[in-house]
């Protein structure tokens, strides 16, 4: 198994008030750590499929396309279960994009 060392690579979006962060992971079984944020969002599913705990409690399996909801400060994490899996972490903000930026950074698992 894969442990993402740091946030998968992609794109950050801010534009008319929506936050847009894409994750690509190109090999099945990378994990990207457990993490929260302080605002409700979507994990939007765009390609391959993930595993996905949250508040410690494993959710389920998920295929694109699918997304899934993350409510406000809970712990989530996912697993990949397909290479080339697209993840787009979509929310709303009235806040400048460097704030975000390091709102948005992952709080590694202990």
């Amino acid at each position: 198994m894969k442990r993402a060392a740091n946030q998968p690579t992609g794109e950050l979006y801010l534009y008319a008030g929506i936050y847009l962060r894409e994750m690509r992971t190109p090999d099945a079984g990378t994990i990207i750590p457990q993490h929260r944020h302080r605002w409700a969002h979507l994990s939007y599913l765009a390609a391959g499929g993930v595993r996905v705990w949250r508040d410690d409690r494993l959710v389920g399996d998920f295929w694109a396309p699918d997304a899934i909801r993350i409510e406000a400060g809970a712990l989530h994490r996912f697993e990949t279960l397909a290479p080339d899996t697209l993840i787009l972490c979509i929310h709303a903000t009235d806040a400048a994009e460097p704030e975000i930026e390091a709102e948005h950074q992952l709080e590694l698992e202990c």
